[in-house]
C-alpha cells in the first residue's frame, strides 16, 4: 500500500515522452515535497502539544504551501515548482530557527536541505539556480546568527521545551538527512539498471541486425552469383553459335554481343568476389575487361599496347552497368577498327575524378574515325548515346589527327 502510494506520488507531472534525467528530477522534486511537508506537518502538531499555537498555524501553513508544487508539477512548471518549493523550505526554516531559538536545533534542516539542493540540480546544466539556493541557506543561517537568533524570537519556548525541540528536530533531521540519502541511491540504482537493460536491448537489437545484414549480404552475394551464372550461360550459347560456320559478319556481331553480355558478368563476378557487395573498384574491372577483349581479337591485341592513368574510383552498381558498356563499346572499336592496316598500336585510358566530376578519357594513335562513323546510325553509337543518357553524362568522339578521343564526363554518383 505504501509502495504503490509512494510510487503515485513520485510520478505526479511524470510525462511519458520524459528522458531518464526529467524524470529522476521530477521524481526528486515531488519526493523532497512530501518529505517536506510530512516534516512540517509533525512539527506543527509538536508545537501544539507543547503549547505553542503560533508554531502550529504556522507550520501547518507552510505544510499546506508545500502542496502547491504537487499542483505546479502536473501542470509540467518543473523549474518553477523546485525552486518554489526550496524558497519555501529555506524561509520556513530560517523563520522557525530565530522563533525557537538556537538550541531548538531548527537549524539542523539546512543540512537535509543542502543536500537535496545537491541531488535534484546538475550543477553545469542549472549553475545559477543551485547557486542562488545555497546562496539563499546561507544568508538565512548567517541571519539569524548575526542577529544572535532575536528577530522572531518566542517567549513561549522554555529551556526544557528547547531541549525536547532539539531532540525532536535532531531525530526528524537524522531520518531527513538518511532517507534523502536513500533515495537517491535508489533513483541512481534505478538509473543503473535502467541504462544496463537498455545496453542489454540495444546489444540484442546490434547482434539481429548484425544477422540480418550477414544474410542480406549472403543473399546479395548468391544474387550476384546467379546473375554471372546466367550471364555466362548466354555467352556460352554465343560461343556456341560463334564456333560454327557462319558469315564473318555475322561472327562480328555475336562476338560485339557476347563481349556486352561479358562486360555486365564481369560486374556481377567482381561483386561477389568483393568484400563490398554495392560498388566494385574500377581499375581492377578495367583490366579484366581488357584481357576479355584482347581474347575475343587475338589477331591484333598482341600488336596493340594499353596505357592506363586511372584515379582510384568505385562505382555502385546503377552507375557501373552503362559505363562498363561504353568501355566495351569504345575498346571495341577500337580493336576492330583503329589499327586497320597497322603494325602496332597504342590505347591510352585516363581516368580522372575531380570534386564529384569523373572524366573518362580513351584515345588511340590510330587511323582516326570515318566521318560516317559520327552520323548517329552505327549500333554501338546508339548504345552510347543511350548509355550516356543513363549516366546523364556528355560523351564525345573527335578526330586528334593521330587518332581518335573519346570522351566521356558524369557526376559521381
Amino acid at each position: 500500500m505504501f509502495k504503490r502510494a509512494w510510487h503515485f506520488i513520485s510520478q505526479i507531472g511524470i510525462a511519458k515522452d520524459y528522458d531518464e534525467e526529467q524524470i529522476k528530477r521530477v521524481g526528486l522534486i515531488n519526493q523532497t515535497c512530501f518529505i517536506a511537508f510530512v516534516v512540517m506537518f509533525i512539527s506543527g502538531f509538536n508545537s501544539l502539544v507543547l503549547g505553542d499555537n503560533f508554531s502550529f498555524v504556522v507550520l501547518e501553513a507552510l505544510a499546506g504551501i508545500c502542496l502547491i508544487v504537487f499542483y505546479l508539477n502536473h501542470k509540467s512548471y518543473h523549474a518553477f515548482a523546485i525552486s518554489f518549493l526550496l524558497s519555501v523550505v529555506s524561509l520556513a526554516i530560517f523563520y522557525l530557527d530565530s522563533y525557537s531559538g538556537q538550541m531548538s536545533g531548527t537549524y539542523l534542516y539546512y543540512f537535509p536541505l543542502v543536500l537535496a539542493i545537491g541531488f535534484i540540480f546538475d550543477f553545469e546544466k542549472h549553475r545559477y539556480i543551485l547557486l542562488f539556493h545555497f546562496g539563499l541557506v546561507f544568508v538565512f543561517s548567517m541571519t539569524n546568527v548575526l542577529t544572535d537568533y532575536e528577530l522572531f524570537k518566542s517567549d513561549v519556548f522554555t529551556a526544557a521545551m528547547r531541549h525536547r525541540v532539539f531532540l525532536l528536530n535532531l531525530f526528524f533531521c537524522i531520518l531527513s538527512v538518511g532517507f534523502s540519502i536513500y533515495l537517491n541511491s535508489q533513483n541512481n540504482i534505478n538509473l543503473s539498471q535502467s541504462y544496463n537493460q537498455r545496453i542489454i536491448e540495444r546489444e540484442e537489437a546490434a547482434a539481429i541486425i548484425q544477422k540480418a545484414l550477414l544474410e542480406k549480404k549472403v543473399l546479395m552475394a548468391e544474387l550476384h552469383h546467379r546473375v554471372k551464372n546466367n550471364l555466362a550461360v548466354i555467352s556460352g550459347l554465343f560461343n556456341l553459335t560463334i564456333d560454327t560456320p557462319i558469315h564473318e559478319e555475322a561472327r562480328s556481331v555475336l562476338i560485339e554481343s557476347r563481349n556486352r553480355v561479358v562486360s555486365i558478368a564481369l560486374i556481377h563476378n567482381l561483386l561477389y568476389k568483393n568484400e563490398s557487395l554495392v560498388d566494385i573498384d574500377v581499375e581492377t574491372y578495367l583490366n579484366e575487361l581488357i584481357a576479355e577483349i584482347q581474347t575475343s581479337y587475338p589477331a591484333v591485341s598482341k600488336q596493340i599496347t594499353v596505357n592506363k592513368r586511372l584515379s582510384t574510383l568505385r562505382l555502385n552498381i546503377s552507375a557501373a552497368v552503362p559505363c562498363a558498356l561504353i568501355l566495351n563499346e569504345v575498346l571495341t572499336n577500337c580493336y576492330k577498327h583503329a589499327f586497320v592496316g597497322r603494325e602496332s598500336g597504342t590505347i591510352e585510358i585516363d581516368l580522372a575524378v575531380n570534386n564529384d566530376l569523373v572524366k573518362l578519357l580513351i584515345i588511340d594513335d590510330g587511323v582516326g574515325m570515318p566521318p560516317i562513323q559520327n552520323d548517329g546510325h552505327s549500333i554501338g553509337l546508339t548504345v552510347i548515346e543511350a548509355l550516356s543518357d543513363q549516366l546523364d553524362a556528355k560523351h564525345n568522339f573527335k578526330n586528334t589527327g593521330n587518332g581518335t578521343c573519346f570522351q566521356l564526363d558524369f557526376k559521381y554518383p
